[in-house]
């Protein structure tokens, strides 16, 4: 009776929102499988049924029975999703897993799979070219009239289809085509900050998205707009507690002061940021950032950042 009473609840969410069946399936299914499913004849997926709820900005939780394959395929997407989040890429051997669960996959298994590919094509750095078409290729599953530089046709996007563009944009900055992925990147932002979504999501998409936009704007030396989304994404990771990407956006805030003239500020701001990025032995990160900052602030400002304050280097 499960998959009835989903279908009932979608019936009912999508009338209450004045939208069509076409309006809603578009991308993801095809009319007569989302009139099947309304009816109760159809299980949808689980993919499906969540991508269905994204579009009806519902945050009720509805079951479908899950296959073996189907179980597999969640676990490994939490395994891929969490490796990301910490910013390891080697995911290639989860991809072959999730790839074997089956002889087949449908269309957002699909999406998901090519998400994977370009990740990894994405990060060798010379690959991007190859990776932007895969992304592209997968977000067309699911809004098939995406184009870059056009307006995002739905404002509400499954975590994967928001991933998906954040790293389209990404990829695009690195290719310089630098206006387009800015672009892209301020209809996420605003996308995050003009519709009701769950907090826990918002949460978890906001800081990264605010990272790149404010870094992307302050290299324009946009300023004024690159110090407020740094800011708000900084708030954004105390309020919730995700701090992965919380000395990243100090940085970029700092970086910003700095280039303002805010020198006392800027010094403050980015100790923060480099002292966090000690502490959790971001070698990585603070290598880079201390780079950065030589190289357009100048040895002596780095030597009086430091000072009395942080190590030489993370050896």
């Amino acid at each position: 009776m499960e998959y009835i009473q989903a279908g009932q609840m979608i019936r009912e969410l999508r009338k209450r929102k004045g939208m069509s069946q076409e309006e809603l399936c578009e991308g993801l299914c095809e009319p007569p499988t989302m009139s099947k499913i309304e009816k109760g004849r159809q299980y949808p997926s689980k993919k499906l049924l969540d991508a269905l709820l994204v579009r009806l900005q519902d945050h009720v939780e509805l079951q479908v029975p899950l296959s073996a394959e189907d179980f597999n395929r969640a676990r490994i997407e939490r395994e891929i999703f969490s490796r990301l989040a910490n910013r390891d890429y080697d995911v290639s051997e989860l991809a072959e897993q999730y790839r074997s669960c089956s002889v087949s996959m449908n269309k957002h298994e699909q999406q998901f799979y090519l998400l994977t590919l370009a990740v990894l094509h994405g990060q060798t750095g010379t690959d991007r070219k190859i990776a932007l078409r895969e992304l592209e290729d997968a977000i067309r599953l699911t809004i098939p009239k995406y184009k870059v530089g056009n307006v995002i046709d739905s404002a509400i996007l499954t975590s994967v289809e928001f991933i998906i563009l954040n790293n389209i944009a990404i990829n695009l900055w690195f290719l310089q085509e630098k206006d387009e992925a800015i672009g892209i990147m301020e209809q996420l932002y605003n996308i995050l900050n003009c519709y009701d979504m769950d907090r826990e999501e918002y949460a978890r998409r906001l800081p990264p998205v605010a990272y790149n936009l404010s870094m992307w704007l302050g290299l324009k030396e946009s300023y004024a707009q690159s110090l407020y989304i740094a800011e708000k994404g900084i708030q954004c990771c105390i309020q919730y507690g995700k701090y992965s990407t919380l000395a990243d956006l100090l940085y970029n805030k700092g970086f910003t002061l700095f280039c303002l003239g805010k020198n006392d500020e800027g010094r403050a701001v980015a100790r923060k940021a480099f002292m966090l990025m000690y502490a959790s032995g971001n070698k990585k990160s603070y290598d880079a950032f201390r780079d950065d900052m030589i190289k357009h602030f100048g040895n002596d400002v780095w030597a009086d950042l430091k000072k009395n304050t942080l190590p030489d280097d993370m050896e």
